[in-house]
Order: C-alpha cells, then structure tokens, then sequence
C-alpha cells in the first residue's frame, strides 16, 4: 500500500460521454472535465492544509486522462489520479473500490456528481436509464465505498455528498413562479426526488457507521446537463457552484445533515 498522508476524496463523472448509458442524441451528461465535477476537484487540490488526493472518476480513459492533464498543469498543492468507473457498471465500481483499497487503504470523502439529464421523446429507456445512473449509481457507490469511508483519517469524519437538483423538489415542481415550471424533465425530476430519498435513507443506514451523508443543489450553473445551461442565459459560474461543496466537506454544514441543502440555505422537499 502506498503511503498518501493527503486526504482521499472520489468524485464520479469523470467527463461527458461517461455517464450515457443509452446511445440516444437526447440525453446529456454532467461533466466533470469542464463542470462542477473537475471544478471540484481543481478547487480541492488547490488546498495547502490540509491537501486532497483526487480520484477522478471517469469510463473514458481518453477522455478522463485528458482532464486529468488539464488538472495536473495547473501545478497545484495536491494531486489527482485517475480511476476509471462508470456508475452503471457495477464490475467498474467494485474494481475501483478494490483498487482504492490496496493503494490508498481508505477513503475520506465520496461526491456522487454523476447525472443524466433526458431532453427529448419520453420512453421507458430513458426512465430506465435516468435512474440506473442518478439513483442506482450513487446506491452501489456508497456501498462499495463503505467500508473505505469507515477506514478515514479525515478529523472531521467520512462524508457522502450527494449532488442533487431542485428540480427534484416536489414543492418546488408546483410552485409556477419557478423558472423551469414548464419545462417537462420528467425523467431528471423523477430520478432527483428519487436520490433526495436515497440520500435520506443514507443519513440513517450510514450515519450508524460513523459516516454523514449530505445532498446538496448548486442550483442553475453552468454545464453539460443542458444547451441553455450557460452563463450568458444566467448560470452562475462554475466555481461559484463548487464552492458550496467544498463547504460542506469541510465540516461548515454539518449541522444541516439531512436536508436538502442549497447555497446559503435550505431548499423545501
């Protein structure tokens, strides 16, 4: 086991095609080579005390090695690796966790910022495939990872942060002042309610292991879920949605565990 006295964190959605589990031209994917996933971890290794070792998670090696050479150019305090898992593919997962295990022998923090957004004709493959990724995924991420969580080093405590959206909100899909009001996302909000509960459900199975759970919206930023998710449409930039996160893995809300974080508050279920 290679000795790493830098904190571990894993963050899933390692680029854009990684997530796309259906060959369909209408699904788009968080990504974390230009969005709030590599954001993140460029702003965590950019840390001098205590400094983060990233593992960025990604299906494509191609594409994820070239995220991680973006990140590894800026010359920063800490240092990313990359791991290859798609969070459909339970064979990925299992042999990340194994591979994590035997170099790093723990895990400090896990961020599932994997998502799939359907824009187009509803179908039963679309549903299928919004939940495997936004609902399963992070299930079988947190399971895998577990027991690596419970190994942490981390003084402020092993910490899951589910990366979420209002558009999950039951009170928010039938408040008609919202700007997305009319926008269908039947898929993307069905899947979101759905991890909103998973993330719950974590709070209770996990925090008996020591480990806090959290679910955070960074709100409308900037990304790859969808076309009009650009600043010149009003997303905030990207590093104003990562920064939230870095809050919360570093023990700011931890009075909050259990609710449906946003930035500066709380959001309604």
């Amino acid at each position: 086991m290679m000795k790493n006295t830098k904190l571990i964190a894993l963050i899933t959605g390692g680029e854009k095609t990684a997530l796309l589990v259906c060959s369909s031209s209408n699904a788009n994917t968080i990504a974390a080579n230009g969005g709030i996933g590599f954001e993140l971890a460029r702003q965590l290794i950019s840390k001098n005390e205590p400094t983060w070792h990233v593992l960025l998670g990604s299906r494509s090696i191609e594409k994820g090695q070239a995220a991680l050479e973006r990140l590894q150019s800026y010359g920063l305090p800490g240092t990313i690796e990359l791991v290859q898992i798609d969070v459909t593919d339970d064979g990925t997962i299992v042999r990340a966790g194994k591979d994590a295990e035997t170099t790093h022998g723990h895990v400090d923090i896990v961020v599932n910022n994997a998502a799939i957004a359907y824009t187009g004709e509803r179908s039963r493959e679309s549903m299928h495939a919004s939940f495997d990724t936004n609902v399963v995924g992070p299930m079988r991420i947190a399971e895998v990872f577990a027991p690596l969580l419970q190994k942490s080093t981390y003084s402020l405590g092993p910490r899951i942060i589910n990366v979420s959206s209002r558009a999950g909100s039951i009170s928010h899909r039938l408040d008609k002042s919202n700007m997305i009001y009319d926008s269908p996302f039947l898929e993307y909000r069905t899947s979101k309610a759905a991890q909103n509960m998973l993330s719950v459900c974590q709070v209770w199975e996990y925090g008996k292991l020591g480990i806090k759970t959290f679910m955070f919206c960074p709100g409308f930023t900037e990304s790859d879920l969808s076309p009009m998710a650009k600043v010149e449409n009003g997303a905030k930039p990207v590093a104003e949605g990562a920064r939230p996160i870095v809050d919360i893995i570093e023990g700011k809300r931890d009075g909050e565990e259990g609710k449906f974080l946003i930035d500066g508050g709380v959001a309604d279920w």
